[in-house]
């Protein structure tokens, strides 16, 4: 079996990645390539799924970012400029500061190519792969009501994530109760984690213990070294006790006029 190494800030090469998978099941989005970005325009209303992915922040440039916002500006859709970093605070962020542009968000990256520091998974705790369409049901509930989703552009996601080959998604059950849900998916070489979230009545009773295990050891068994993820601060702890490492910061930034 060949093994399929992350490279470094293995996170931003995923969802570049996935991005670039969403829009071919999408009928009026496209991407292309300009000034060392990837440009994704999806049509939803939601800036992180559209406007420029830098492969490399040294790419930012006046004049680089100026062709990168034109075509968004034309169209009036929401955008953000997009780019991963050794630091939260990159030289770089200055410069989007000084063109008007604010911070969307500022998730750190973590990756494990390694077997997970796994606790004992309790027996009331059960994890299945999503398979039926109840189950598709079921996984786009507790991920719209564990994260607090609304509008039809986060619907529309998780509608396409859950057609899309490329990922794999599990629900969780306590005591046969519903209460779990994550995904990993396997793009640009590399398996990017994502949505994994419990309902409070089953948070710290060992639940998304038991879904990073499947979704983990599911990459591990389709030929890839471990998994990569941006951290929210709730699952940071969680996930470096399971032994993943720091790998860097994923930064969205938005003009200030569509943040405000």
């Amino acid at each position: 079996m060949t093994v399929v190494h992350a490279p470094t800030m293995a996170f931003h090469r995923n969802w570049i990645g996935l991005l670039e998978s969403l829009v071919r099941h999408l009928p009026d989005a496209y991407t292309w390539r300009k000034n060392g970005a990837l440009m994704v325009r999806t049509g939803w209303q939601l800036a992180i799924f559209n406007g420029a992915v830098l492969e490399r922040i040294e790419d930012l440039s006046l004049t680089s970012l100026h062709s990168y916002i034109a075509p968004f500006e034309a169209l009036g859709e929401p955008y953000s400029i997009q780019v991963c970093a050794p630091s939260a605070r990159p030289l770089q962020a200055e410069f989007l500061w000084s063109e008007h542009f604010t911070e969307l968000l500022c998730d750190p990256l973590m990756l494990c190519e390694d077997e997970l520091n796994l606790p004992d998974i309790q027996p009331q705790v059960h994890v299945h792969f999503v398979e039926t369409l109840a189950d598709q049901a079921l996984y786009k509930r507790l991920v719209m009501e564990g994260f607090d989703l609304v509008g039809d552009s986060a619907e529309e996601f998780l509608d396409v994530l859950l057609c899309l080959p490329e990922a794999r998604h599990v629900v969780a059950r306590l005591d046969n109760r519903p209460c779990g849900a994550g995904s990993v998916t396997l793009c640009g070489g590399v398996a990017g984690v994502y949505n994994v979230t419990t309902l409070p009545f089953a948070r710290r009773r060992g639940v998304a213990s038991a879904m990073m295990q499947a979704l983990h050891e599911c990459a591990r068994a389709e030929g890839y070294s471990g998994t990569a993820l941006a951290a929210s601060s709730m699952g940071a702890p969680l996930y470096r006790r399971l032994g993943y490492q720091a790998d860097g910061y994923q930064l969205a930034y938005v003009p200030i006029k569509d943040h405000f």
